[in-house]
């Protein structure tokens, strides 16, 4: 069955418990958006190794979007990698701290051990969460003024700097919502009819992703607050965190299209 819908999703907080990672309170939608062949498509900071394995978990086999809209992935195609790539990027953020202000500690000075304290992923997806081709984490330890100023050479080198949950990340000139626009022109040329656009997330880095669609879902967090998205007062606030908040949305955007 097509219906013409589309669902873009944040992982991490999201679709996936923000502490556990676990998916089982979204189960119930995801499962009726499978029968209905809805296409879910993960856009996400992780990286093209740690989506494979997430796909198979979450049983999709769609599109994915990677590392913030850095890369875009069609099944059995070669990635899509924004400009510049990862080893320029990581080569302007070595040369940056030259600047006594800008203390940051991205995932490509890290161990493996170093990644998993950071971010609570064991050590195989820590490992693939290092495998990095269009974009690096960081943890920043230095002043606020010196954020403000690297924020300014960022945007001098045309490249982007996003604040997610846990790190901020340096990417190329692109986002979440320009990956999700061109994953659906891209959709449309190969022949799926899309007709409403849906996409559910949970942080600042999200914004771009939820302006882009026709329906935005903030899914609240952990802690029981939410983003606020003032360009668009409609949008869908779900009552719980988490996966059982996108569950709970999307089975009611289910109902309210009647399917």
């Amino acid at each position: 069955m097509t219906t013409g819908l589309l669902i873009f999703t944040d992982l991490d907080g999201t679709l996936l418990d923000h502490h556990s990672y676990d998916h089982r309170d979204a189960l119930p939608a995801l499962e009726r958006l499978r029968d209905l062949q809805v296409p879910v498509i993960p856009v996400s900071s992780k990286t093209l190794a740690e989506l494979t394995v997430l796909m198979k978990q979450l049983r999709l086999d769609g599109p994915m979007i990677g590392e913030n809209g850095a890369v875009i992935i069609y099944p059995g195609e070669e990635p899509q990698i924004v400009p510049p790539g990862y080893m320029q990027i990581r080569d302007f953020l070595v040369d940056s701290r030259t600047n006594p202000d800008y203390d940051m500690l991205g995932f490509g000075d890290m161990v493996v051990e170093e990644v998993m304290e950071s971010t609570g992923l064991d050590k195989g997806m820590a490992m693939r969460a290092m495998k990095r081709l269009g974009s690096e984490p960081f943890l920043w330890h230095g002043p606020a003024a010196g954020l403000h100023q690297f924020r300014l050479d960022v945007a001098r080198a045309g490249l982007r700097l996003l604040q997610g949950g846990r790190f901020y990340h340096l990417l190329g000139d692109t986002d979440k919502g320009k990956a999700v626009r061109y994953v659906t022109n891209h959709l449309k040329r190969s022949g799926y009819p899309v007709t409403t656009t849906i996409a559910l997330g949970d942080s600042d880095n999200d914004r771009e992703m939820l302006l882009a669609v026709d329906i935005p879902v903030i899914v609240r967090k952990h802690d029981g607050t939410h983003i606020l998205l003032e360009q668009r007062p409609g949008a869908i606030i779900t009552e719980q965190p988490g996966p059982a908040g996108w569950n709970q949305a999307m089975q009611r955007l289910l109902q309210q299209y009647e399917i």
